[in-house]
């Protein structure tokens, strides 16, 4: 807009005057700016600037305002910025364009003009990217040929936020480390809105302090009560360094310190390297490696030796027995020690009573290699597996358990009580007869398999409950039932003693492969999911190892005498008669599985159980720490490879019990053969000329 205007003076142009006419038109331009510049002369310019001083944020912009309310004929302009406490030059236009080869160094490329406002009157400097330096009074100058004016500017404060401390950590696990965190700001500590640490590589949360308060129940559960701040005064000074406890292999990786308030923000990293190990990550190599060469080898050696010269001497006894404790019991403590070290409880308990179980089975397969006195042989002969069963279940299902436990009503806490009772008494009841009794028992009374099918039952059951009552569901939990149902029908083993152990067969593949589809269905966490999955093929390989267990001893027991005594003197004649060939006929079976027979496949087994098992323990947590310390994080569940190797180990057990079964019963076998061939609905079928 022309300063002629709304004073009653305005410019008019004429498009399609004449050439003659255009030339005079010309000239009277000419005088109209003639006329323009001496009322601007006359009227003078103002420079207006901000009325208080600006406030700029360290790292930001700012905008210094200056500017007319009339613009200025640009031709002979000339607007100069300048520092008024030192005369440096911060910004220059001049002749029509801006000149940044004559600013100052500090303000290059960081100090611009608005040029396409220029020509509206608008002389204000952009001001980027502002240093504590930039603080001061500025003064915007601006000059024509007829006159002048200037005006101050002063930036007063730089807002700051501005957070350090980022270094490289290297510790040992076990150590107590600090990750560096200092917030600079001439904010005050109360207007401080958040200070947060976070594990960058995994997005977890470690330690918040927010509106003045430390919020210690927003950490994850993996740093909960192994971190914290400083004490009050310090956080108020601007330290905000984060303490770390009982540092942990996990715990390597890149960690963030992020500092809010307002519109202001910045952040810093910390690395925590390389962890050398603790001295009780040391402890765990010592272990693991004395443990296999000892236990293993040595040992191993010895008891190879004495069984090749059928040494049955209490030295050999015990050269035998220490080749199977030392070995496993080594491992069982190496596993516990890393479970408290790395906080993984959970698969530290299952990997550490898989270890201890196994002195079982070792134990059990022992009683084909090695003489014992008749009472300790029948007690491991009766709660071996037994007890290895029930160990893992307990182990393996109690955090489940516990994590159903608390989100349930107390309905469900009731069930969920009731079933562990159950199988606890069960088994509690079992053991206590078998150790109490120095007789042997009437198995086919109660029994090891009665005990493990009734567990399986409450197990999925309770499962079931939980994930709900979908039919499939129901199905599943209802074969071991069968298959306990089906174990005491008589009349058909009595008969029919090969289809008997048929259709008991049928149900326990049916029922172990519906539960390891259940297992892995209903798990939503795939670490979880694979665990469970391996547990449950592992407990029902033990169920049908079970089953044989009680196989062995009915095959040798009569069933009772079906006719009717005619007195109360006659019947308990008849059970004592029952009674003194069953302990006949079980010590007999018993016996036959003692050193006096020496078998190259139970040593081939034995030799598997306590060398190449404990080997693929001790490797895998080995290699679990070191991959854990270089790489800072955990490569892979234990569990998963420690099931599937003890799978193959029972699995190696079983093929062994169902050998010496059928060795014991083929004659049978055929006799039920030759009895189901001669029956009369056999012969009925048979062709007429046949």
């Amino acid at each position: 807009m022309s300063p002629f205007e709304g004073k009653g003076l305005r410019k008019t142009t004429l498009p399609s005057l004449p050439p003659s006419v255009r030339v005079q038109y010309m000239d009277l331009e000419g005088y109209h700016k003639v006329i323009e510049s001496m009322f601007l002369f006359t009227l003078g310019f103002h420079l207006h600037g901000p009325s208080d001083p600006l406030i700029a944020q360290l790292g930001g912009s700012v905008m210094l305002p200056c500017f007319v309310e009339r613009p200025l004929p640009i031709e002979e302009l000339e607007v100069e910025w300048k520092r008024n406490d030192s005369e440096t030059l911060v910004h220059l236009w001049l002749e029509g364009e801006s000149r940044p080869e004559s600013q100052n160094q500090r303000y290059r490329e960081r100090a611009h003009f608005f040029t396409e406002e220029i020509a509206h009157g608008n002389f204000s400097l952009f001001l980027t990217n502002v240093t504590r330096e930039d603080v001061g009074v500025y003064k915007c100058a601006v000059y024509t040929n007829l006159d002048s004016d200037e005006t101050l500017i002063e930036i007063k404060e730089i807002e700051r936020l501005i957070v350090s401390g980022g270094h490289v950590i290297s510790a040992y696990a076990g150590e107590d480390v600090t990750l560096n965190c200092s917030v600079d700001s001439n904010i005050p500590p109360e207007n401080i809105e958040e200070v947060s640490w976070k594990k960058m590589d995994e997005d977890i949360l470690v330690l918040l302090y927010q509106e003045n308060e430390v919020l210690t129940d927003s950490s994850h559960e993996r740093y909960r009560d192994r971190v914290e701040f400083f004490s009050a005064e310090e956080r108020n000074k601007g330290n905000f360094s984060l303490r770390l406890k009982s540092v942990q292999t996990e715990d390597k990786g890149l960690y963030i310190c992020l500092a809010f308030s307002g519109a202001l923000s910045d952040n810093t990293t910390v690395e925590v390297q390389q962890l050398g190990f603790s001295s009780m990550h040391i402890g765990i190599f010592v272990l693991c490696i004395l443990g296999f060469v000892i236990g293993s080898l040595i040992l191993g050696y010895l008891s190879f030796t004495s069984f090749k010269n059928e040494d049955d001497s209490r030295r050999a006894l015990a050269i035998h027995c220490a080749h199977v404790l030392s070995p496993n019991i080594t491992m069982f403590i190496v596993f516990i020690l890393w479970g408290v070290t790395e906080g993984i409880f959970t698969e530290a308990a299952t990997c550490s009573a898989l270890n201890f179980v196994r002195i079982f089975f070792l134990l059990w397969i022992t009683l084909h290699l090695t003489t014992f006195q008749d009472y300790l042989h029948q007690l491991i002969n009766r709660l071996a597996i037994l007890l290895q069963f029930a160990v893992i279940t307990l182990v393996a299902y109690l955090p489940v358990v516990v994590d159903v436990w608390y989100k349930t009503n107390t309905v469900g806490k009731a069930l969920i009580a009731g079933g562990l009772l159950l199988g606890l008494i069960l088994t509690l009841l079992y053991v206590i007869a078998v150790v109490c009794c120095r007789r042997n028992l009437q198995t086919y009374r109660i029994t090891e398999l009665q005990i493990t099918e009734i567990d399986n039952f409450l197990r999925i059951f309770a499962i079931v409950m939980i994930y709900g009552l979908h039919p499939k569901n129901i199905t599943v939990a209802v074969f071991p039932l069968l298959a306990l149902i089906w174990f005491f029908c008589h009349a058909v083993r009595e008969r029919l003693f090969l289809l008997w152990i048929s259709v008991m067969m049928i149900l326990e593949v049916v029922s172990a492969s519906g539960s390891i589809y259940f297992h892995y269905d209903f798990a939503n966490n795939v670490k979880e999911r694979d665990t469970l999955t391996c547990v449950n093929a592992f407990l029902h390989i033990l169920t049908v190892m079970i089953l044989f267990t009680s196989l062995t001893h009915l095959s040798a027991i009569p069933l009772p005498i079906n006719s009717v005594k005619k007195s109360e003197e006659d019947l308990r004649q008849g059970e004592e008669e029952v009674t003194e060939i069953v302990e006949e006929e079980v010590t007999e079976s018993d016996s036959r599985n003692t050193g006096t027979q020496r078998s190259l496949s139970h040593l081939v087994v034995f030799v598997f159980g306590t060398v190449v098992v404990v080997f693929v323990n001790a490797v895998a947590l080995l290699v679990e720490l070191i991959l854990k310390s270089r790489n800072g994080q955990r490569t892979v569940d234990l569990r998963v490879i420690l099931l599937p190797t003890e799978c193959v180990f029972a699995v190696c057990c079983l093929a062994l019990q169902l050998s010496a079964f059928w060795q014991e019963n083929r004659e049978r076998f055929r006799e039920d053969k030759r009895a189901a061939t001669n029956s009369p609905l056999a012969t009925a079928s048979q062709p007429s000329g046949s």
